[in-house]
């Protein structure tokens, strides 16, 4: 089910390219929409910034609204991450888009993609390229066998039924290698034995999801996970990846992180990441709601 979804906007014009995506997911799903603006408690001139804040996002709702979505905005004073990861705690999914350049910058997407233990869908955008037309008709989900990478699958579910999506299901293995480092032939004992268990678990998967009514693919493709799950996007037409995080992902493409991490630099896809919460990890000061109506 998707009922509410969070966007986090800085006033910046690429952080809408966040809007844009959820503003079509709503439309499809029927979903209401939360808009949130964080002054900073560092911010030099607060009041004046909470000003702003208003008259931009009241303009945000009433386009909105206009258009029959519904719509609701909220100013909060504090730390952006933090603020952002509480109210995320209250909706299906938060809608983010990264490259913006106020204070929804890396460092804060960084942390929210470190603590986060609700979906959350990352937008890319730029100042120098065309954004791209938001797709939903097709979602991509990326999965190996281990236990972190079923966290997404009830995810993926759900928004692919509130969508109205079909759903590729992608499996990347790596290569079996011979005595001498090199890939094995595909009908040797080795690589034909871990071919057929990946196929066995991408079905297994696949199954999940038919239950519940979904048209479903699979595709299993031996090489590198990055690079095989953003060419079978392409390749299949899909407009949204899917996959689990450990939450060690960063948005600076200079630091070495996960197969999310690589998906995240490798593509101009819209990112879906869901990752198990962390035990035993408490929240910070809570930020304080100023505007919400």
């Amino acid at each position: 089910m998707l009922s509410k979804i969070l966007t986090p906007l800085d006033g910046t014009e690429i952080a809408e390219a966040g809007l844009v995506w959820a503003e079509h997911a709503a439309r499809r799903s029927g979903a209401s929409l939360h808009l949130l603006t964080v002054v900073p408690q560092d911010h030099p001139e607060a009041a004046t910034g909470i000003k702003e804040a208003e008259a931009y996002l009241q303009s945000r709702r009433d386009q909105l609204r206009n258009k029959g979505l519904n719509v609701k905005i909220e100013i909060a004073n504090g730390e952006p991450a933090q603020a952002i990861l509480e109210r995320a705690e209250a909706v299906d999914l938060t809608v983010v888009s990264s490259g913006t350049v106020r204070w929804l910058i890396s460092a804060v997407l960084d942390r929210v993609l470190q603590k986060m233990t609700r979906p959350l869908v990352v937008v890319r955008a730029s100042s120098t390229q065309a954004p791209i037309a938001p797709r939903t008709d097709k979602i991509l989900v990326a999965v190996d066998q281990s236990d972190q990478s079923g966290e997404i699958i009830p995810v993926v579910r759900d928004l692919a039924k509130a969508l109205g999506a079909s759903v590729t299901v992608c499996h990347a293995v790596a290569p079996v290698l011979d005595e001498y480092g090199q890939p094995a032939l595909a009908h040797t004992a080795s690589a034909s034995a871990s071919l057929h268990d990946a196929n066995f678990f991408v079905a297994q998967v696949a199954e999940q999801l038919q239950d519940d009514g979904i048209e479903v693919d699979t595709v299993v493709a031996v090489g590198d996970a990055p690079g095989q799950i953003v060419r079978t996007a392409q390749r299949s037409g899909a407009g949204l990846i899917a996959l689990a995080t450990r939450g060690r992902d960063h948005l600076d493409s200079r630091l070495v992180g996960s197969t999310a991490n690589a998906v995240l630099h490798s593509t101009r896809l819209p990112c879906l990441l869901t990752r198990r919460a962390a035990v035993g990890v408490q929240a910070g000061p809570r930020s304080t709601g100023i505007f919400g109506r």
